[in-house]
């Protein structure tokens, strides 16, 4: 339950605006998947393409109400078992068609982000390796790899745990 400051009264939200028959849920359903698909496609094209994160991030914002919304309108349409055995046999069939396209473009969707997700698992434990073997290498120029030594070398500059990487994915 949200907090509310009632020092402060708010205007009350408008009711969401749902459809209100099987008829209308149905129309609503089919439209939205839909778009669904389409932003699915395009976050998957995204992601094989490495767009910037900040793209990506994008995408995930449009997708979120879209698919609350779309989570909703299938639960009504689901327990309104009378309206939807009454829908025309066309609704039927655009809604089992787009549902067919969604459930395609979220399994290519799906198969884009865990090989786009593997890729950077690679590349970060790739980073991560050579930051450690720079950390371990020997900082002296007499080291026995190095000939024996005469001479010596500037010290590195800034302290050798300086290198970060963000692994945020």
């Amino acid at each position: 339950m949200d907090k509310v400051d009632v020092r402060f009264p708010q205007p009350a939200k408008p009711a969401a605006n749902l459809p209100k028959n099987a008829q209308e849920r149905a129309v609503a359903l089919v439209e939205l998947m839909g778009r669904l698909t389409v932003l699915l496609e395009r976050e998957a094209a995204a992601v094989r393409a490495r767009r910037p994160a900040k793209e990506l991030a994008q995408i995930a914002k449009d997708k979120q109400p879209m698919t609350l919304v779309y989570e909703e309108i299938s639960r009504l349409l689901r327990v309104d078992r009378d309206g939807l055995m009454g829908l025309p046999q066309e609704l039927k069939t655009a809604l089992k068609d787009a549902t067919g396209k969604l459930y395609a473009a979220t399994a290519d969707n799906a198969e884009a982000l865990r090989i786009g997700g593997e890729a950077q698992k690679v590349m970060v434990d790739t980073v991560v390796g050579v930051i450690t073997r720079q950390q371990k290498a020997p900082t002296t120029a007499y080291a026995a790899h190095m000939g024996g030594g005469r001479g010596s070398s500037p010290p590195p500059s800034g302290p050798r745990t300086s290198a970060a990487l963000n692994t945020r994915l």
